[in-house]
């Protein structure tokens, strides 16, 4: 096993790495409930407590009203305004679904660096060559070409 912040080879049984002293073994903890499951409660109380609270309107104000007529407008209104609600609200729970279900795809990463290996040293790179003189490059263009026989 590898220490994912020096990169240095360490034993399976060690809590932290000997050479730079990274937490190896994360301690677990215990679930928490997510905010996805809060929302979609808050969706469901929106819905119980909505219809609940427009069927006890609807049923006191047709029992004192001659004219239903207004008060039909307002459950119409009153449902709208619900719907949208209930709307928005799914479309909020829909978007934290997508969010968990790309979390679960890729690991999460950690807090720690990347491990950056150190660069080569001039002894470990192969065979140093100097790089021609530029007069080499300049004056071989004035040299003689010998002539081909024929």
């Amino acid at each position: 096993m590898y220490c994912e912040r020096c990169g240095k080879q360490i034993d399976e049984s060690l809590n932290y790495c000997n050479a730079c002293g990274t937490q190896l073994r994360r301690e677990v903890l215990p679930p928490q409930k997510s905010l996805t499951a809060f929302m979609i409660a808050a969706l469901a109380c929106t819905v119980i407590f909505g219809l609940l609270i427009l069927a006890i309107l609807m049923s006191t104000l047709l029992d004192k009203v001659p004219n239903p007529d207004p008060i039909i407008a307002f459950g119409v209104a009153y449902l709208v305004v619900l719907f949208g609600i209930c709307f928005m609200l799914s479309r909020q729970v829909s978007k934290l679904i997508d969010g968990d279900l790309k979390s679960r795809e890729f690991p999460p990463r950690s807090a720690t660096p990347p491990v950056q290996l150190p660069p080569r040293s001039l002894n470990q790179l192969d065979e140093f060559r100097e790089p021609a003189s530029v007069t080499d490059h300049t004056t071989r263009t004035l040299d003689k070409i010998p002539a081909r026989e024929s």
